[in-house]
Formats: C-alpha cells, sequence, structure tokens
C-alpha cells in the first residue's frame, strides 16, 4: 500500500484535531452542564468528563503530528 502525500497526511491530521477538539467541546459542555444542574460526579457523567480530556488528548497527539509532517514538508521543499 503506497504512503500517502505530506499533503493528505496533513489534511488528515487536521481532520483528526479538529474532529478531537468539536467532540472535547460537545462532551465537556454536556459534562459541566450536568455537573452545575446538581448530578453528583459519578458513573456516566464522570465518564462523559473523561472522554472529554480523552477528546483533547487525541487532538494533541495530531498536532504534534501535523508538526512533525510541516516540519517534513519544510525540509523536502528546501532540498
Amino acid at each position: 500500500m503506497a504512503t500517502p502525500t505530506l499533503k493528505q497526511q496533513k489534511t488528515f491530521a487536521l481532520v483528526r484535531i479538529i474532529g478531537g477538539f468539536a467532540a472535547a467541546m460537545v462532551l465537556g459542555y454536556s459534562f459541566i452542564a450536568n455537573v452545575i444542574a446538581g448530578q453528583p460526579m459519578e458513573g456516566a457523567v464522570l465518564l462523559t468528563g473523561i472522554m472529554a480530556l480523552v477528546g483533547l488528548g487525541y487532538s494533541a497527539f495530531y498536532t504534534r503530528s501535523l508538526s512533525r509532517i510541516a516540519e517534513a514538508e519544510k525540509t523536502a521543499g528546501g532540498s
């Protein structure tokens, strides 16, 4: 199977960053709204908060990946 081009890798990373951030925002809003409404932070509410943090971590991981892709693109263009 062929390796994706740098442009394709950059597009994939951006989609994953935006998707992870959007998921984190929706889950974070749900978590905060439930806690403010008086729900105890246990069970499903706690898991919602944890998943919001996982979404942020997912975005952060692919942000680093995008940085590496940009660096590879810079070195490939400089040669």
